[in-house]
């Protein structure tokens, strides 16, 4: 059952304009931050674009239990590419998408049971 739901959305552009080691270690995880270090400008840009609007999203979801820092969590891709989250216990879904402007993202809390 879903009791919680979030979805946020990021102008790329925004991000580029906001773009700073400070902003990124506000929003990135280590190990996300980790990974930017390999990527392009451009693909960094709409990385850190996807990842907040997901973080903003998971917050959202989360709202009526917590509100955590968008450092403390870290969204890791699978072998096929789909963003997962791990948090504490909860049981989170997230998905990411891009579009040349934007970035958008929906995260579902769901109960365990």
């Amino acid at each position: 059952m879903i009791i919680g739901i979030g979805t946020d959305i990021v102008e790329i552009e925004r991000v580029k304009k906001a773009i700073s080691p400070a902003f990124m270690a506000k929003v990135l995880s280590k190990n996300e931050l980790e990974k930017t270090y390999e990527m392009s400008e451009e693909r960094k840009i709409s990385f850190l674009a996807g990842r907040f609007a997901a973080k903003e999203a998971i917050i959202k979801a989360l709202s009526d239990f917590e509100y955590p820092e968008m450092s403390d969590l870290d969204i890791v891709n699978d072998e096929k590419g789909k963003p997962e989250i791990s948090y504490k216990d909860y049981d989170l879904l997230v998905s990411i998408s891009h579009e040349r402007k934007f970035a958008t993202a929906v995260a579902l809390l769901q109960n365990k049971e």
